[in-house]
This record gives structure tokens, sequence and C-alpha cells, in this order.
């Protein structure tokens, strides 16, 4: 590098985009746009920016003009945390020693905040994906689990193409042994064995990536228990049960479960898959005398432009727990289950918003990139007494779930 390149907040910022773009996975195939209310004047922790659902409509019969209702559907994403990284470095050290600045500083600096980012996001939306496969504490060894993912992004109208799969890296190494055994080009494999992960394009997906910073979701827990659907015709975000084990039975925030007789309906014919609805629990909740009262997603609407399922529950409609031993007189044991994912980027939406610049004996410096949804602030101040240039990075960050119909978690 040149020598008269001084590392001034410019250069590092740069430095910290480059990087901190490289290291993410799940964040660089989620929908990145944001609010432009916060280009010019700065936001703070607890603001929030709105993502804009698309339109659902039926399709009507004959030639008379039918006006539909305009639903106007805005997810809220909260700018939930602000973090940031510091360190300093002399007026010597910004005019001659750029690399050491590169590789003790910005880089670090940069994977950092990347990985932060990275798991904030991830643990802010997998849990409302409702979509399942596999079982709880049993990693996935057969492609056959993640070709079942595909079919529940189809049976909910997720385009083909795009699709992308995020997984736990021990998933990621056991569907790469596993394919070496298939019928597959030569320089699939190939690329399997060298890189110890799946290739792009396969199984319905176009790109493949591991992510240590998946979360393990930890299911709730039941002794012997017949759960039931307590009450007929039951419709919204809330269900009423029963037929749990009397103070014994906890579904945590992230478990799955189906309803006898409720079905899938695709979005855009509004056709029955006939295939189980499945549902999550949004708020973990206990029994109370062997009853809940459980919050779930996506809501029981059996009719009209936001229709999700084929029918209403009927009462003593049998629940079934992703996990549980059984649907009669089953159990479900507290486990620990690594969640990868398989989805469109359009299901997840991360902002970063452009923070706040000071001016009280600082400078300040952000980088931003519409395209890519990216903020970043510098803040340098010099200190005289030292001839030190104390630094911090921050981001402030949000992440939510737009479209949950669009993804389906592997547990593992």
């Amino acid at each position: 590098m040149a020598l008269n390149t001084l590392a001034t907040p410019t250069w590092v910022m740069k430095e910290v985009a480059r990087g901190f773009t490289n290291e993410v996975k799940f964040l660089a195939n989620v929908n990145r746009t944001y609010d432009d209310q916060y280009k010019q004047a700065g936001a703070r922790v607890g603001n929030t920016v709105q993502a804009r659902l698309p339109q659902r409509f039926t399709a009507t019969d004959g030639q008379a003009l039918q006006l539909q209702s305009l639903y106007d559907q805005t997810v809220p994403i909260t700018l939930t945390n602000q973090k940031n990284v510091a360190f300093g470095y002399s007026s010597a050290q910004a005019t001659t020693e750029l690399d050491d600045i590169r590789t003790r500083y910005t880089q670090p600096g940069a994977e950092t905040l990347a990985n932060a980012a990275d798991v904030l996001a991830y643990n802010a939306v997998v849990r409302d994906v409702y979509s399942s496969v596999g079982t709880p504490g049993t990693t996935p060894s057969a492609t056959l689990t993640y070709l079942q993912a595909g079919v529940k992004l189809t049976d909910l109208a997720t385009p083909m193409d795009g699709r992308v799969a995020v997984l736990d890296p021990l998933a990621m190494v056991t569907l790469a042994n596993t394919s070496s055994t298939l019928f597959n080009p030569s320089a699939v494999i190939s690329e399997n064995y060298r890189k110890g992960q799946f290739g792009r394009m396969q199984l319905g997906v176009d790109e493949w990536y591991q992510d240590p910073n998946r979360l393990a979701h930890t299911t709730g827990t039941f002794t012997a228990s017949t759960p039931l659907v307590n009450g007929a015709n039951q419709t919204g975000s809330s269900l009423i049960t029963d037929g749990w084990a009397s103070g014994a039975s906890t579904l945590n925030k992230g478990d799955v479960f189906t309803i006898g007789g409720v079905y899938t309906v695709n979005p855009l014919s509004y056709a029955s898959t006939g295939r189980l609805q499945q549902f999550v629990v949004t708020s973990t909740v206990s029994d109370t005398t062997g009853d809940m009262t459980i919050s779930i997603s996506p809501s029981i609407i059996t009719s009209g432009q936001l229709q999700t399922v084929d029918a209403s529950p009927a009462n003593n409609a049998v629940i079934t727990v992703l996990g549980a031993t059984s649907a009669a007189t089953g159990t479900l044991t507290t486990t620990v289950s690594p969640q990868s994912l398989v989805y469109h980027p359009d299901a997840f939406a991360f902002v970063m918003a452009d923070l706040f610049k000071p001016d009280a004996g600082c400078k300040a410096t952000v980088v931003r990139s519409k395209a890519l949804g990216f903020s970043l602030r510098m803040v340098e101040q010099y200190q005289i007494g030292t001839d030190q240039n104390p630094s911090r990075l921050d981001m402030l960050i949000g992440a939510a779930t737009i479209q949950a119909r669009l993804a389906a978690r592997v547990w593992g």
C-alpha cells in the first residue's frame, strides 16, 4: 500500500465494511432494505422501521366487478441493539503501519461486529418459523429431509428460484457425506469432498452455507398426555386446549405442533394441500391443571384473502407436538436441537439504521450502502496528551421475520 495513504476514519470504515460483508452468511441472504427516514436524521435504540408485505387476493368468478379489500400490511422491525468495538492507534501508526492496523484492528473489529449481527438476527427469527422437518435432537442423515423442507416451501407458494439453506455445521458435513454415495455429477462430488460442505444448486436449493451462529432450540416438556383442542370453531392467534399432564407440561416459544384435521392451504390458489398445518408456539406457556391457552402462528384463518388453513379445528381434535413420543399418552423430553433453515431471502429482514453523528470534539464518519442495507459509524477523538486516536465502531441493528411461510426449519 502506498505510503501516502493514511489510516483515516474513512479508510478504516471502508476496510471494516469490506470485512463485515465478507463474514456474514445468514445476513448476506435475507432482505436488507430499510426505511429511508433514518438516512439523514439518525436513529437510536428502540426506533422502528417498517417492512411492507405483498398484497394477497382471491380470484373471483364471472364478469361482474368484485372489489376486494386492500391489506397494506407492514411488519415493524425494532432497532433492538447497538453494538460496538473500540480500539486506538497513534499518529505514527496511522502514517506508516497501515497493514498492521488492518490486521490488528479493522479485520478483528469487522469479524466481531459481523458475528454479533449474525447471532442476533438468526436468534431473532428462527423461532418464528412454523414449517419444520426432522426430529429434535437427531442430526438429519438423509437428503430426503431437505427435499421435504422444499415441499413445505412449495406448498406455501415460495418461489423456486433463490432458495437458500443455512445449516448447522454438523448437519452440513453429514449431508455432504451422505451425498457422496449418490449418483451425482463428479464435479459436484468433488466440490463436496474438497470443501466439506454441500455444493450449490442441489436438492432444489440455489445456495448452501454453514453457520456456527445458528440457534440451538430447547423444547418444552410434558409427561404422559393426550393434548386436545378445547372447543370447536376457534380462530385467531391463540388456541384453547386441555388434556395436558396437570402441573407437568410446558411448551417453549418455538415449539411446533399440528392439529388433527387442520390442513395447510396454498396462499395463491387457496386449495388445501392435504398436509397438516404446523403451528409454532409464540410465547412460552405452562399448564394450569392440564389446561393451556397457547399463542400460535400462523393465526387460524379459514376464509378470505389471508386464509391460512382449510378449516377450524374440531372440539377434541388431537394435538401432536414435534418431538413427542406419540399423540396419545405421549411424552416430550427437554431436548436441545440445533436449528438449520431452508428459505427464500424475503422470509426475513435485517436492518442497520444510520446512527446519529456526534460533533462535540470528535470526528464521526458513517459508511452506508442502501443497496445492501448497510450502515456503520466510526467516531474518532484525538488525545493530545498521548498522541493516540481512540476510536469506536458502532452499528444499530434489528431483525424480524417478514413472511414465515417462505422458510422451513430443519431440526437436528
